[in-house]
């Protein structure tokens, strides 16, 4: 029997083809982050091999386990063991640090990667995962990504541009390619925003859940205030774990953003 390989669901082996691996795109997201989740290991105190590498990842920890706040160049430096001014011999400051973390999260698995999905919309998916993937497992990116005047690094120009290379052929001018990629993007990263609050939360250890909210928090303010008049919010009163998966929510946001394009498409 074939199941899937995170949640043991029973899994409809295809007439041909690859056999799938996961029963949804939430469970493969879940999986892809569990393997992202282990970063390089944490040198011990005192190790002289000190490289602009290991500076990176020893900032990337820092980011993930505490926050984008709570890194600076004294905490990297305590964390390696290693003199702060020893860090300035192979980084300049904070800001080209951010930069480089970037740049190192952007290019993971970058020469490993399967060649591009054949199709525009494929194309575009798989855009929009990697980058809500990226958020979730790398939070403190979506913070530094998320401006009008993003870090211009090699790593994320590239991604941008294999974006929009799932737009070639269409016969789609400049503007309206970067219109389309930019709402896509646009879509991870405003619900990233949620994803990111979540882990936060469960960083700090005070707070609710996204699960617990909905469950508990809104429908306590609903009856407190009279739930006859949020009608339409009160009607989730017996089905509030249905908000409460943002993989979930995502994949059908995309979805339906992407049949929005292909009928664009298809009227031109």
């Amino acid at each position: 029997m074939l199941t899937c390989a995170l949640c043991g669901k029973e899994l409809t082996p295809p007439s041909r083809g690859r056999k799938p691996r996961y029963c949804s795109r939430s469970c493969q997201a879940r999986a892809y982050r569990a393997r992202r989740a282990a970063p390089p290991a944490r040198p011990q105190r005192g190790d002289p091999g000190l490289s602009q590498e290991r500076i990176v990842w020893a900032a990337i920890r820092i980011a993930n386990a505490e926050g984008l706040e709570s890194m600076s160049m004294r905490h990297v430096a305590d964390v390696l063991g290693v003199k702060v001014m020893s860090l300035y011999n192979y980084v300049e400051g904070k800001d080209e640090l951010i930069d480089l973390m970037v740049e190192a999260v952007f290019s993971v698995d970058g020469d490993s990667e399967p060649p591009p999905p054949q199709g525009w919309r494929a194309g575009l998916e798989a855009a929009a995962w990697f980058e809500w993937e990226l958020y979730s497992t790398y939070p403190w990116v979506l913070e530094v990504i998320a401006t009008v005047q993003p870090p211009l690094v090699p790593s994320l120009l590239a991604r941008f541009e294999r974006g929009l290379g799932a737009l070639d052929g269409l016969g789609l001018d400049a503007a309206t390619t970067h219109r389309v990629y930019l709402g896509v993007s646009g879509i991870a990263q405003g619900l990233g925003l949620l994803r990111v609050s979540e882990i936060a939360a469960g960083r700090r250890g005070d707070g609710l859940s996204l699960s617990q909210w909905r469950r508990v928090k809104v429908p306590a303010v609903l009856d407190e205030l009279g739930a006859d008049r949020y009608p339409r919010q009160a009607a989730l009163r017996e089905n509030t774990e249905i908000l409460t998966d943002l993989d979930e929510i995502f994949d059908f946001s995309l979805r339906r953003f992407l049949d929005g394009v292909a009928r664009f498409l298809e009227g031109r």
